[in-house]
């Protein structure tokens, strides 16, 4: 019995195995015979929303502005050059007069002058008095001389060269004292040394007023100035024949707006340190019409306006549009990012003036991406309309 089960076990165990076995071959064979049919799901591409800016080329004037204080074009401080009490002043030797070049603004004393005047004149008598007299000495030693029968030369004791010398000079200083009396005596009359407006006044009648005295602060009337500040950048768009180009001068006074005309005079060419500016000096022309202010006032603040270079193919980019500092995504036909480099000829404070790169209509996305790569699709969602001034 026991030999039986022996026997019978190892046979269980194999039966077992062969159905297995040939359950998973019938399995295997029926899904060969079957196949299932996979379903292929397609990847999800995902495309960015982006804004873009529609492109237009056109011609670009470069327009430079820089603001500056008007200070007349002269200005002068006006000092006596005699000493005397003053005895006339004009009324309008106050701030903000107003003369006409010659006009009498002030007279000194003019008494010790005429006397100083005429005691050089009678010098200039006595001097060449004494030349004639020294003249008729010199004919008469000569007469003398060739009386005694002398020989030889006269020396220049006789023919008195030592005394007519002496009386020539005393004669050229009395004339040039006499001079000098006459040109005193017309700086007792102080007169305006051009069209001019008068700054400041330091005199007052009855006062006495020394030589070398301050008497006015004056400056050119109509004839306005004003230095304006520019990059060296800036400059370089500047016409090559500076002197005489064109500059629209603008200003605020009060609550009226005005605009006059300017050109420019020179440049001070050289570098302020602390600015890396180069000043640009500028004459104004005065307004046409009668109104007030035919040029501004001296002290106004104004803004200059210079015509610059002129490109006759130029894009203008929206500042966001601009990655990296010459780089732009335009979008293709396809609605495709295409990554551009581009040469950014000036920059100003809402966009860039972009001269090669870029072409009349191109779109430019304006927007940010996450991870742009160039060729990527985008899904353009809205165009951006401000206008680029």
């Amino acid at each position: 019995m026991i030999e039986q089960q022996k026997v019978t076990r190892p046979l269980v165990k194999l039966i077992a195995v062969i159905l297995v076995l040939g359950v998973g071959v019938a399995v295997m064979g029926f899904f060969m015979g079957n196949p299932v049919e996979a379903t292929k799901q397609d990847k999800e591409v995902f495309e960015p929303r982006v804004e873009f800016f529609d492109l237009v080329a056109d011609e670009y004037k470069v327009e430079l502005s820089a603001q500056g204080q008007v200070v007349p074009v002269t200005q002068t401080t006006i000092i006596s050059e005699v000493a005397g009490a003053i005895e006339f002043i004009s009324p309008k030797l106050k701030t903000g007069g107003q003369f006409g070049k010659g006009e009498s603004m002030l007279k000194v004393s003019f008494a010790d002058y005429q006397a100083q005047l005429a005691q050089a004149k009678s010098s200039v008598a006595d001097a060449e008095f004494q030349i004639i007299q020294e003249q008729a000495r010199a004919v008469q030693a000569m007469r003398d001389w060739k009386k005694m029968g002398r020989g030889g030369e006269p020396g220049k004791l006789v023919t008195r060269e030592p005394q007519l010398k002496s009386a020539r000079a005393k004669l050229a200083a009395a004339q040039a004292n006499t001079v000098q009396a006459q040109r005193e005596l017309i700086k007792t009359e102080i007169k305006a040394p051009y069209d001019c407006m008068v700054g400041s006044a330091s005199v007052d009648t009855g006062s006495y007023l020394s030589r070398g005295g301050r008497v006015a602060e004056v400056y050119t009337a109509g004839k306005m100035q004003v230095r304006l500040p520019l990059s060296l950048e800036d400059v370089s768009y500047l016409p090559k024949t500076l002197v005489g180009a064109n500059v629209i001068v603008r200003a605020e006074v009060g609550r009226e707006p005005k605009v006059w005309t300017g050109s420019i005079v020179r440049s001070e060419g050289k570098i302020d340190r602390a600015t890396h500016t180069m000043m640009i000096v500028v004459e104004i022309n005065e307004a046409d019409g009668d109104g007030r202010f035919k040029v501004p006032p001296a002290g106004l603040f104004v803004k200059g306006i210079f015509e610059g270079e002129i490109f006759e193919r130029a894009v203008k980019v929206p500042r966001e549009a601009l990655r990296s500092g010459d780089v732009v995504w335009v979008l293709d036909s396809t609605d495709k990012l295409v990554v551009r480099k581009v040469h950014v000829e000036r920059s100003e404070r809402d966009y860039v003036v972009v001269t090669d790169g870029l072409n009349d209509g191109e779109r430019v996305i304006t927007s940010p991406i996450e991870l742009p790569v160039n060729g990527m699709k985008v899904e353009p969602v809205s165009k951006q309309t401000n206008q680029l001034n």
